[in-house]
């Protein structure tokens, strides 16, 4: 992170997406403090880290997986953002999980398919027209 700080960096966000059986980075952003005072955006190709970035990746590739609760990279997967903010010494995670959910409905339970259950039993056309 020292290397970060030399850059004059105040923030990096880290975009992170998975699903299926694959997880990736998805993007870099760097802020620093313009000649204003302002927080501004750098791309992250003109920070000129790229004996960093493999590292990097692999850095919060780890972090992610040992820190996010659900499983991110198989099945449904997850996606977010990870802020690393060097002026207030912090890192935070804002993490979305893909989730599916299964209902099964019976006639028992549903007075639609109840009607269409009774049609069946008397014989009755199922297509009114």
């Amino acid at each position: 992170m020292k290397k970060l700080k030399d850059k004059n960096l105040t923030k990096i966000t880290v975009s992170y997406s998975g699903g299926g059986d694959d997880g990736c980075i998805d993007d870099y952003t760097a802020y620093h403090l313009n000649e204003k005072g302002e927080e501004d955006y750098i791309p992250y190709n003109e920070i000129n880290l790229d004996s960093f970035s493999d590292a990097m990746d692999d850095y919060i590739y780890s972090l992610l997986s040992n820190t996010i609760e659900w499983d991110w990279i198989n099945n449904s997967g997850g996606y977010g953002e990870l802020t690393i903010d060097l002026e207030k010494q912090s890192v935070s995670i804002n993490h979305n999980q893909n989730t599916v959910e299964e209902y099964y409905y019976t006639d028992e339970r549903s007075e639609s398919l109840k009607e269409i259950s009774e049609q069946i039993s008397n014989g009755t056309s199922l297509i009114t027209q």
